[in-house]
């Protein structure tokens, strides 16, 4: 029996340019009347999302930064994990230093950055803020967010690997978290909170950082669209919208593959 739905947001739960569709919002919403919530489970700032949670009354706990930031409805921080200080300078470093538009995520909710450049414009047009050029002062790092160019990721991959979790989360972004902090351990977090088993939740979700939480789930379930990681890591794959899904699962209370069946 599904007591539970944890869902990505970017590129899940919004479209691809940010948006979310009225299905969806409908879904969402016969869902919660179902009995059955739905929490967030993003890589964004918990603050990029409280519009979003404010929307659809979603009372969370929710998941954000990519399992970093455990987060109430009230935006109240309920637990962090942060990446190792020299860790977070060494990568930030060596962004810089190949002239790589990066970002790092603080524990107050600002991202600051060594040079402003066009491409992260992308961050506000998926409702993130616009870093500010700044150190990080002492404050705690959250995440550090690397916008590749085509050619960009190569070595940069195994940048810290062995003391950070490296992972894509969508076509241009590369991030660094913590070793211990991906969207699984958030989601344990959140469902530990709720008392519900991580065998009672349905996780969906779209890109390579979603993959723990698919993983972890009763079900984890990737949407049309999803990268070959988040397919390869799900027991099953959307061929219709995830408001279809949403809409069956309010009906029936359940979805008919168990946990244990997973190859």
């Amino acid at each position: 029996m599904i007591r539970l739905v944890a869902s990505d947001v970017d590129g899940t739960l919004l479209d691809h340019h940010g948006v979310l569709p009225p299905a969806r919002a409908d879904a969402v919403r016969a869902l919660s009347a179902a009995g059955i919530p739905l929490v967030l489970a993003t890589g964004k700032l918990w603050t990029s999302v409280r519009a979003l949670t404010d929307l659809l009354d979603l009372p969370g706990p929710h998941v954000a930064c990519n399992g970093s930031v455990v987060f109430d409805a009230d935006g109240r921080l309920i637990r962090t994990s942060l990446l190792d200080a020299a860790v977070a300078d060494e990568v930030a470093a060596v962004l810089a230093a190949r002239r790589i538009p990066h970002a790092l995520y603080l524990e107050d909710g600002s991202l600051v950055t060594a040079r402003l450049d066009a491409a992260h414009d992308v961050l506000p047009v998926l409702g993130e803020p616009l870093p500010t050029v700044a150190g990080r002062s002492g404050r705690g790092v959250l995440k550090v967010l690397a916008i590749l160019g085509p050619d960009d990721e190569g070595e940069l991959r195994t940048l810290a690997a062995d003391v950070a979790r490296v992972q894509r989360t969508g076509p241009r972004f590369l991030e660094w978290n913590a070793a211990d902090a991906d969207k699984a351990t958030g989601l344990a977090t959140v469902t530990e909170l709720l008392g519900i088993p991580m065998g009672d939740v349905l996780a969906v979700g779209d890109a390579e950082n979603d993959v723990p939480m698919l993983r972890a789930a009763g079900i984890g379930v990737a949407v049309v669209g999803a990268s070959p990681a988040a397919s390869a890591a799900a027991d099953r794959t959307l061929t219709l919208d995830l408001a279809d899904l949403l809409l069956e699962l309010a009906a029936t209370h359940q979805l008919d593959r168990p946990h244990a069946s997973r190859a």
